[in-house]
């Protein structure tokens, strides 16, 4: 089987960085949340560089910017019960891998600090070029990993990306936190009480 985990809200604890910005510079949450959402997302697919996200960001809001404040205002903290179900799976014969939207700034943090060692792979929409909720994001990691969709299991906070993955054929899974999900995956057979079941 193989296992597909995002990683903000789901392994990471605390990834949200807008709260932190907005109050850096005085702006309301809102119009920073709104901001963040339309000019993120090509940021993750790579398109666009930091400093470009930065430029825009002080023309839209007046402000001087001095510093890479998306990765300044980033500390994550790891749910250490999702690392321990990730290692429980991988010693039961199963392939766990990481496919994240993320920026490429979050990503060097997170390689540096070493949080993706859990996995055997780390699939990362600036990398691919491509970012959830595309089914192409999905498709390119089936395709490397050499598993058709019926035997992928994906988890994510994000219910689009969760459906979209599940469109492709994908078990997908909509984390509302540790409990639900270990709820979810033991009315599916993927664990028995708290037991990860073999491959």
């Amino acid at each position: 089987m193989l296992f597909i985990f995002d990683m903000g809200n789901v392994i990471l604890e605390n990834v949200d960085v807008i709260p932190k910005i907005a109050s850096i510079f005085n702006l309301p949450f809102q119009e920073v949340a709104r901001f963040c959402d339309r000019e993120l997302y090509p940021l993750m697919k790579g398109t666009v560089t930091v400093d470009r996200f930065w430029q825009v960001f002080s023309r839209r809001f007046k402000v001087k910017v001095e510093q890479d404040y998306l990765v300044t205002c980033f500390e994550p903290r790891l749910d250490e019960r999702m690392v321990s179900l990730i290692r429980d799976f991988r010693r039961n014969n199963h392939r766990v891998v990481c496919g994240t939207n993320t920026l490429d700034s979050h990503y060097r943090f997170l390689i540096k600090r070493g949080d993706f060692n859990i996995f055997d792979a780390v699939y990362a929409s600036h990398l691919m070029g491509c970012a959830k909720p595309d089914p192409d994001f999905f498709r390119r990691i089936l395709s490397v990993e050499g598993d058709p969709s019926e035997k992928a299991v994906f988890v994510d906070d994000l219910l689009e990306n969760v459906q979209a993955a599940s469109s492709l054929g994908i078990m997908a899974f909509h984390f509302q936190g540790y409990a639900k999900l270990m709820d979810d995956f033991s009315r599916e057979g993927i664990i028995k009480g708290r037991a990860v079941c073999p491959e």
